[in-house]
């Protein structure tokens, strides 16, 4: 298999996760060897720019033959716009990191189409026609050419969950661009074996330990009613969320999706949702069924005791509450093996 670079964040347990190629992270030798290096230029750089900056040179190391750079934060000041790439992929548009990308989708959107380079092809899977004009618009400003339209993917991925279906036809659309034969691709089994092939945890990723109970790292609104909708197509009827948010998260916002019993925990990072703070802004909620957990693993044992024969767990909130939990721990221990 010829090598794939894949840059990602955030991490959920190990830093190395953000690095990885044909699924697996780079060597421990090579962050200390790279760290090392930057040290001695006593350059100013923030922690992402010095994380692409390893990427780079180990996939340039490696003679990786594609590479993809998943932006950190919007995209017109976005460190990977060093790169001038084959394509530029945007999925779509939510309300998430306002204090620094606006508070409009309109205002988003305009950061986030600041990847697009000067005659490199877009992939979009934005749909809302007030949105997709601000890409066309830039777009078309620097004879890029865009396509909206995905392929029709549903006949042969109704396993998928939804959202997933709109990610399969992104990265068919995608490899079209680039020529990449995808006849053999099945969609299906692609998603079912991701963590396998990428390192991917935290997409509806289904519980060994537990049936009926799923991570997803969802932390907005467009996430969670997305994440909620792909399991309620799945056949989930009733859904009991674990959930844990980062304090500049709006909850009213995270949690407007219907859920049937909500059971609110910490998680280990400084940013999160906190004791009295967590219970007074849940009370001013109005949710029903609500339950509390001194972290995200006690709040899974909770969610267990409370389920009834036919319903469905969700851990979810944030990056920081599944990076706190055993069972994801242990996924990624064995995975990296």
């Amino acid at each position: 298999m010829a090598p794939v670079g894949l840059f990602t964040s955030p991490h959920l347990v190990d830093f190395r996760e953000r690095i990885r190629i044909n699924g697996r992270p780079i060597p421990e030798e090579q962050v200390t060897d790279f760290c090392n290096t930057v040290v001695q230029f006593e350059v100013d750089l923030s922690f992402f720019e010095i994380t692409l900056g390893m990427a780079l040179v180990y996939f340039e190391q490696e003679q990786c033959e594609y590479v993809v750079l998943e932006t950190g934060m919007g995209g017109r000041l976005d460190a990977t716009n060093v790169v001038t790439p084959l394509v530029s992929v945007i999925t779509n548009i939510g309300l998430d990191h306002q204090a620094f990308l606006g508070n409009s989708l309109p205002e988003i959107a305009g950061e986030k189409a600041g990847i697009i380079k000067q005659g490199v092809p877009v992939i979009c899977g934005e749909e809302r026609p007030e949105l997709q004009e601000v890409f066309r618009s830039k777009a078309a400003n620097l004879n890029a050419p865009i396509q909206f339209q995905h392929r029709n993917v549903q006949a042969t991925c109704d396993e998928l969950p939804l959202y997933q279906r709109k990610n399969a036809a992104l990265a068919l659309e995608t490899l079209g661009v680039l020529n990449i034969p995808t006849e053999s691709l099945d969609p299906v089994s692609t998603w079912k074996n991701l963590f396998l092939d990428t390192g991917f945890l935290g997409r509806l990723t289904p519980s060994i330990q537990f049936p009926k109970l799923y991570y997803d790292a969802s932390h907005n609104a467009a996430g969670m009613e997305a994440t909620l909708k792909a399991m309620r197509s799945m056949g989930a009827e009733k859904i009991t969320a674990v959930f844990g948010a980062s304090n500049d998260k709006n909850l009213a916002h995270l949690t407007h999706s219907k859920v049937d019993q909500w059971v609110f925990c910490e998680f280990s990072n400084a940013r999160s949702y906190r004791g009295k703070h967590l219970q007074e802004t849940v009370e001013k909620l109005s949710l029903t069924q609500v339950h509390f957990a001194a972290d995200v693993n006690q709040g899974i044992e909770k969610a267990l005791k409370l389920r009834q024969e036919d319903s469905t767990i969700l851990v979810t909130g944030s990056f920081f509450l599944l990076s706190d939990c055993h069972e994801i721990r242990r996924m990624l221990l064995q995975g990296d093996q």
